[in-house]
């Protein structure tokens, strides 16, 4: 059983939970059916209730809950119509939000996605080098750990396990590509995500509004909780994160043209520039600073409206954040959060023992030009290479445990330098783009990542090792 706090989190910020939860193909037939425009605020309420005390129902007690049976997209149409008939009604405000990151779950993309990663998932073999399937894998019966023959039936010795693995081996034959990944987070998710803010937004308009979370919405016998203004900053600091973190999943070509050694050489080849900014990177790098620094001034506020709130109600008992924080641990969060801000905002002094020589070093540090002036192509970053790749399998490493078999699956990655001396061995951006603003030469990076020319070899190689 879940605990009131628990679900009441989950009612507001339901969006990662709802995502990787909708995993059907069935009709969306589930719940309760919401009601017109024109019925009145409290029943609206009601019903939306209704709705979540199913959907609860089908987690906590359906063995496969198809969450996208929950179709929320008319619930959220009925919010935002009463809002605009009534400008200002925070409730119809913080349905819409709610409802919005609900609605996500009848996303079809996003489904047929998570519906693929499960099955990739439950095949041990998502994102993992795999061995080819060979023709035959007779006399290996102890190498699966599931039935291997009907003999009753006549079925061959070790069919059933040659099948198993050549389905796993096609269920990843075609594995999702981050641009399919990010196509989902652009036309479904940020859309979600925007319009939850937005509403927000529309809620924290009204500084007094109080929200109440029947014991129904939630499936508990228990008194309401009180969801205020400090809840509510909680909420939007937290949409705005998720959003920046979004903003910056869609600012670069990330994909691979696949999740083995060959996907491997094609990261590391310099001239195909990975991790490039999309054409509008720079656009999104910068949204992202924009809504981190939103994030802060929210939670910010959100401290203030917490410390308020304990003074005017000590009894904390049902208030969705309690909290028995002194003064002393309020200013000691503002300070933090304060900080975070101060740090993103320019140039900053770091203090810390960054060589782990037991003494203070001192950094120059521009955080805001991760965003302000993003890296085009990690691998730009380094002098200029060439890379080999040879694929091995580790034997020291195959066991026999409750009937699996286990091998680790190797590539041996060859960096050779087209620098022929340390001299000449030089990085193009030591700076990072400004990011170390105060390392302006070669001799200053080397000098303080520590490297000299008695460590420089030409040729570098190093293992790569999955253990399957």
């Amino acid at each position: 059983m879940q605990s009131k706090i628990t679900k009441v989190l989950i009612c507001l910020l339901s969006a990662s939970l709802f995502i990787f939860g909708a995993c059907s193909e069935d009709d969306t037939t589930g719940g309760p059916t919401p009601p017109t425009v024109e019925t009145d605020m409290d029943s609206i309420i009601v019903a939306f209730g209704a709705m979540m005390q199913a959907m609860f129902d089908s987690m906590e007690y359906a063995e496969n809950p198809q969450l996208d049976n929950f179709d929320f997209s008319q619930m959220h149409q009925i919010f935002v119509n009463y809002e605009n008939l009534n400008p200002g009604n925070p409730q119809a405000s913080f349905g819409a939000a709610i409802t919005s990151m609900l609605s996500i779950t009848q996303s079809q993309d996003l489904n047929d996605l998570i519906d693929t990663i499960l099955v990739m998932d439950e095949s041990g073999m998502f994102f993992k080098r795999h061995i080819p399937l060979p023709d035959k894998v007779s006399g290996t019966g102890a190498m699966i750990g599931f039935p291997t023959d009907f003999e009753s039936s006549g079925v061959e010795k070790n069919f059933l396990a040659q099948t198993n693995l050549a389905l796993a081996s096609l269920a990843i034959s075609n594995p999702p590509k981050f641009s399919e990944i990010q196509a989902i987070i652009r036309n479904d998710l940020m859309p979600a995500i925007t319009s939850a803010t937005t509403y927000m937004d529309h809620v924290l308009d009204v500084p007094n509004y109080v929200f109440w979370v029947t014991p129904e919405m939630i499936g508990e016998t228990s008194d309401s909780i009180e969801v205020d203004r400090a809840d509510f900053l909680t909420f939007a600091a937290g949409l705005r994160v998720v959003k920046s973190f979004f903003h910056m999943a869609i600012a670069y070509d990330i994909d691979l043209p696949s999740y083995d050694g060959a996907g491997l050489a094609y990261m590391l080849d310099q001239s195909n520039n990975w991790m490039s900014l999309a054409d509008d990177g720079e656009t999104q790098m910068s949204s992202a600073k924009t809504g981190f620094l939103e994030a802060i001034t929210f939670v910010d506020n959100a401290l203030t409206a917490l410390a308020a709130e304990l003074i005017s109600d000590p009894d904390q008992s049902n208030e969705l954040i309690v909290t028995d924080w002194t003064a002393y641990d309020f200013i000691e969060a503002h300070v933090i959060i304060d900080s975070v801000q101060f740090y993103m905002s320019g140039t900053q002094w770091v203090v810390a023992d960054f060589d782990n020589d037991g003494f203070a070093d001192s950094l120059q540090v521009d955080a805001a030009n991760l965003f302000d002036n993003p890296i085009d192509g990690i691998f730009s970053l380094l002098p200029p290479y060439s890379t080999e790749i040879s694929s091995f399998i580790d034997t020291t490493w195959i066991s026999y445990d409750y009937n699996i078999f286990y091998v680790d699956t190797c590539d041996m990655v060859t960096i050779t330098w087209d620098a022929n001396s340390y001299e000449e061995w030089i990085f193009p951006n030591p700076s990072i783009n400004g990011i170390f603003p105060g390392i302006t030469t070669d001799a200053d990076l080397k000098e303080f990542i520590e490297v000299t020319a008695l460590d420089w070899e030409k040729t570098i190689s190093f293992d790569l090792c999955i253990f399957e």
